[in-house]
Order: C-alpha cells, then sequence, then structure tokens
C-alpha cells in the first residue's frame, strides 16, 4: 500500500490536536470521494447510473427529474464549452 505524507500548516494542527479523529481515514476517504468525482465527471454511463439509483428513491414527478436533466445537460454544456472541448 501506498504512503502519502501531507503538510498541515501549524495552526490548522494545533487544532487537529486533542480531536478524536482519524485523520488517516478521512483523508482516505476525501480522495476516494475525489477518484470517484473524477470518474462520474467523464463517465456517461457512471452518470446515468447514480441518476438512476438517486431517482428510484426520489419523490420527484417524471416531469420535474426531466426539467432536472434538462438543466443538468445544460451546465455540462456550459462546462465544456468553457474547457474549450464542445
Amino acid at each position: 500500500m501506498a504512503e502519502l505524507k501531507i503538510r498541515i500548516p501549524d495552526e490548522l494542527e494545533k487544532e487537529m490536536e486533542g480531536l478524536p479523529v482519524d485523520w488517516s481515514e478521512i483523508a482516505l476517504e476525501s480522495i476516494k470521494l475525489k477518484v470517484f468525482e473524477s470518474h462520474l465527471s467523464r463517465s456517461k454511463a457512471l452518470q446515468r447510473a447514480v441518476l438512476e439509483a438517486l431517482a428510484s428513491k426520489s419523490k420527484l414527478s417524471k416531469e420535474s427529474a426531466l426539467e432536472f436533466g434538462r438543466k443538468a445537460n445544460e451546465g455540462m454544456l456550459k462546462q465544456l464549452k468553457r474547457e474549450g472541448l464542445a
């Protein structure tokens, strides 16, 4: 398993001291989340799966869900245009 060394400002380290927190676990979960977000932003299939999972438990009407999807698509298109990819 790889190890990661990070630098923490002195002031933040003082605030962290004495807190009953597993900072290694928090760092690991943060990295996992960032990796997932990266995969999600690149994979239409994964985006669809996440949205379907959320929608299956949602109380949104079909019309509201479709409107939400349209807005999400518009947002993604704007992002791609800003990045020069569309």
